[in-house]
């Protein structure tokens, strides 16, 4: 092949991957309605897999808050170390070696795929792990601090805006993205203080002030994807 073929070549190869991020990109639905409402939406939608769901997959044991909402015969918790509570499977969700695929019809993993080492392996492996049909409630950091521990028994190395969620997601049938926080509370929220003794004190109220206060103030298009983060509901 000629080099000026084998550019166009690379070229056209380049555009079709593009054009496939686009394409998952555009069929993402972000939903700002709960930007101030994660406890609403995390009940909603436990509660969804709860009452709907045969048998749950807890990756990482990050609903333990809310693991009553759940028969103890329909959920099971897995973690790659042994942990208080003790989860019910020691697994790598990367690289599964004792999860059953096709096991489940629902699957919770919030706040875990930033600490992996390889959070597209762990999506992948948490497809294989659904049924068809079967839903995924996932929370992922967008704007926020790092929060790795000193010694690195769990490490903090990834972020994901609304374009890498929707490329990580890809292979989902459905995908609904929730906002988290607005572009001048996220930027606040980079401070461990101000969730520890703002938001704790005061709920999301403070947030939801300083994203109006700020557009008034500023009054420049702000993008509304400059968040947080985001809660991501898929179907298989």
């Amino acid at each position: 092949m000629k080099p000026a073929d084998t550019r166009a070549c690379d070229n056209a190869v380049a555009a079709a991957a593009m054009a496939r991020h686009i394409a998952a990109i555009e069929r993402c639905v972000v939903d700002h309605g709960y930007a101030y409402d994660s406890e609403g939406l995390l009940n909603e939608k436990l509660k969804f897999l709860a009452a709907n769901c045969s048998m749950v997959l807890d990756v990482g044991q990050s609903s333990r808050d809310r693991i009553g909402l759940f028969a103890t015969e329909k959920i099971e918790t897995m973690d790659i170390n042994a942990a208080e509570p003790p989860a019910d499977i020691i697994d790598d969700i990367c690289a599964p070696s004792r999860l059953e695929f096709g096991r489940y019809d629902g699957i919770v993993c919030l706040s875990v795929l930033e600490h992996v080492y390889d959070p597209f392996a762990a999506i992948a492996r948490i497809h294989d792990l659904l049924q068809p049909g079967g839903r995924l409630l996932l929370h992922l950091p967008f704007l926020f601090r790092y929060h790795a521990l000193r010694d690195l028994s769990f490490t903090d190395g990834y972020r994901f805006s609304r374009d890498g969620l929707a490329w990580l997601l890809r292979d989902f049938s459905e995908v609904r993205l929730y906002s988290i926080r607005g572009p001048y509370s996220s930027i606040f929220n980079l401070h461990k203080f101000w969730k520890k003794n703002v938001e704790s004190r005061f709920g999301m109220r403070p947030a939801r002030w300083l994203d109006r206060v700020g557009l008034r103030l500023f009054r420049r298009p702000t993008s509304e994807l400059q968040v947080s983060g985001y809660y991501a509901w898929a179907r298989k």
